[in-house]
């Protein structure tokens, strides 16, 4: 009897955290294709912002040195794949890929983590 009751607790135990990581797939609210194509115009409109926005928070972390190499370098990298991604979900607005048009990129807008 205490080894099946073990078992069956064992089972539970296993399965429990499948259940709770399906949970985090789940497609975020809001999220459909109307978003997704203004997400894409959004992107390739204003992906630019990445190269300031780089740059002052590069600057403000390790100095303006840093702010001239590496952020310039860093914001081309983020603004190119603004670009690229925002061109994706243009294209292929209607479908609901990423599960539940999820964004590629993070955060979803450019304008999204910019620093003045």
């Amino acid at each position: 009897m205490k080894a099946k009751l073990f078992a069956l607790f064992m089972v539970f135990a296993l399965l429990l955290p499948v259940r709770a990581m399906a949970d985090t797939e789940d497609a975020p609210r809001g999220h459909n294709a109307l978003r997704k194509l203004c997400r894409g115009f959004a992107n390739v409109l204003f992906g630019i912002v990445e190269m300031p926005n780089q740059v002052t928070k590069v600057t403000a972390e390790h100095g303006g040195g840093a702010g001239v190499t590496y952020g310039v370098s860093k914001g081309f990298v983020r603004w190119m794949g603004r670009e690229v991604t925002g061109v994706y979900d243009v294209v292929t607005f209607p479908v609901p890929f990423p599960r539940g048009y999820k964004p590629i990129m993070k955060p979803e807008f450019p304008a999204d983590d910019y620093e003045p």
